[in-house]
């Protein structure tokens, strides 16, 4: 077996060097940079003796206050004299151990850990208080910029190395307590560890309309975070609405044990827009818990996990609908059919067999959704039968779609040619004026006015159309600050007995959002007559 001698084939000669570069740092004054700089100058001297130093947890999720096993090793893979003195873990937990670490020879440690009741959950920093307008705010200065929050549970090993005098120098290195497993595919993997609540509270639904003064069902999925949870669950209503039954008891008996909870909520009987948050609240032990659980595991990326405020929107309004029967033609992530469908609108997913073969009279409008035609290639063979829909009487309503020099749309959308812009409105406080406030699409069934744009999320739309034949109308403008006036929002055509409608206005995000005014905007475009 040969040997190399060359210097980058023995990192650890640098160590005594390092040293005294550690030395110099630790006596400089203090500096926001000295403690960053201090660590990293440790991790350094690590990898120099090629320690291999990791500590994994029993399991991946735990409740402040529970507990953990937690395995702990560390490796000398040097020929440098290395010791390990002692495993520090949370809590103030201290495992003695003052043993050599000989190169190649792992050192594993067993401890069970008590995890501190004063620990966090596990939610990312950024998402720990309501997001401002435009951003989500972080008080710490010192969390700003990182990828993800610093996790409450480490393991601190405490070392010990030999300097070119031959006298024991301390070395800390710090790891994240882990929970490591094999998948059948993926191999080893790992994953940050979890604090949850001791139950976790998600509603089904994040947003619910009251288009009329009858009630509506709740249903909420109680999840334990840990062994034998009870409790009372109760809902916490804005004015004006009430909830059977007030309260509820729950029991928990399995960590990760899951029971559903049903309400029913009873809206005012006013007609008159009533918008507020509900929220759900479990009361365990004399602790206050509102919190639900998401989870986002991508094999690209760490599992993330969140813990949301376990909110529901609640909103009391007029709504007036004549076409009630809607066909629907998926889009790209689209959302839009179960929003319709809580308003009451019975709303049929359409496949290529219902396209084609099936009678599409049955239906009073027919909807596409977001970039259909961009994500659908068979959109462009249901051309002609969804213009005989139209033709027939039927209204089709396409929401947006894209195009750009990366991929022009060319396909005929409606009954007459248009483009599709670039164009679009990105401030959701935009002015909008209504060309013709008395012409059948703003006062038929609900009467459309400006008003009904107030509290639009994110936009007011994108991919406006451009360039339409003269048989569109346009009764929509509406303008950026300091940007040109833009009309494209909306065009509308009659064909046959018929309409055909295309829009930019972003119904995919307004409508699952629970803005009311574009409830009852979309209303009259599905059940307008020209």
């Amino acid at each position: 077996v040969q040997t190399c001698a060359l210097p980058i084939c023995h990192p650890e000669a640098v160590i005594p060097t390092l040293l005294q570069a550690r030395a110099e740092l630790a006596h400089l004054p203090p500096s926001p940079w000295k403690e960053p700089k201090l660590r990293e100058l440790n991790e350094v001297l690590g990898a120099c003796v090629g320690l291999f130093v990791e500590a994994s947890a029993s399991d991946y999720a735990v409740t402040a206050g529970g507990a953990l096993g937690v395995v702990a090793v560390a490796q000398n893979r040097s020929p440098a004299a290395l010791r390990l003195r002692e495993l520090r873990l949370p809590g103030g937990v201290t495992v003695a151990v003052d043993k050599p670490l000989t190169a190649g020879a792992p050192v594993q440690l067993e401890k069970a850990l008590a995890v501190p009741a004063t620990t966090p959950i596990s939610n990312p920093y950024w998402l720990s208080e309501a997001p401002e307008k435009g951003l989500y705010p972080v008080r710490d200065p010192l969390l700003i910029g990182l990828p993800e929050t610093p996790s409450p549970l480490m393991a601190e090993f405490q070392l010990e190395l030999h300097g070119a005098s031959g006298a024991p120098e301390p070395l800390v290195v710090r790891r994240p307590i882990l929970y490591k497993w094999t998948d059948p595919v993926a191999g080893e993997r790992q994953r940050a560890i979890e604090v949850t609540p001791a139950v976790m509270i998600n509603p089904e639904a994040a947003v619910l309309m009251f288009p009329d003064d009858k009630a509506q069902l709740l249903r909420v999925r109680l999840k334990a975070g840990r062994e034998k949870v009870a409790g009372t669950v109760r809902l916490e209503l804005p004015p004006g609405f009430t909830a059977q039954p007030a309260t509820m008891e729950f029991q928990l008996g399995d960590k990760g044990a899951e029971e559903e909870v049903r309400f029913q909520l009873i809206p005012p009987a006013a007609p008159t827009t009533v918008r507020g948050t509900l929220r759900v609240v479990a009361e365990v032990g004399g602790e206050r818990l509102s919190r639900g659980l998401t989870r986002i595991d991508y094999p690209h990326i760490p599992i993330q996990t969140l813990y949301p405020e376990s909110t529901v929107t609640l909103c009391r309004f007029e709504l007036k609908k004549t076409r009630t029967r809607i066909g629907y033609i998926a889009g790209a992530g689209d959302e839009v059919p179960a929003a319709l469908r809580q308003v009451g609108y019975e709303v049929t997913l359409l496949d290529e067999e219902a396209i084609m073969r099936q009678p599409l009279a049955r239906f009073g409008a027919i909807v596409v959704g977001v970039r259909a035609y961009n994500t659908n290639p068979r959109m462009q063979f249901y051309h002609k039968r969804l213009m005989d829909f139209v033709a027939a009487g039927g209204n089709l309503v396409v929401q947006y779609n894209t195009s750009n020099r990366l991929g022009k749309l060319t396909l005929p959308i409606g009954p007459y040619p248009f483009e599709i812009s670039q164009d679009r409105i990105t401030d959701e406080n935009a002015a909008v004026i209504i060309d013709k406030p008395a012409a059948p699409l703003f006062s038929r069934p609900n009467r459309i006015t400006t008003a009904d744009f107030d509290g639009w999320v994110q936009e007011r739309g994108l991919y406006f159309a451009d360039k339409w034949s003269d048989k569109y109308e346009a009764p929509l403008t509406m303008q950026d600050p300091g940007e040109p006036a833009r009309r494209g929002s909306l065009i509308v055509a009659r064909h046959g007995k018929g309409a055909f409608i295309y829009t930019g206005l972003a119904f995919f995000r307004q409508l699952p959002a629970g803005v009311p005014g574009a409830y009852r905007l979309f209303a009259n475009l599905l059940s307008y007559v020209p």
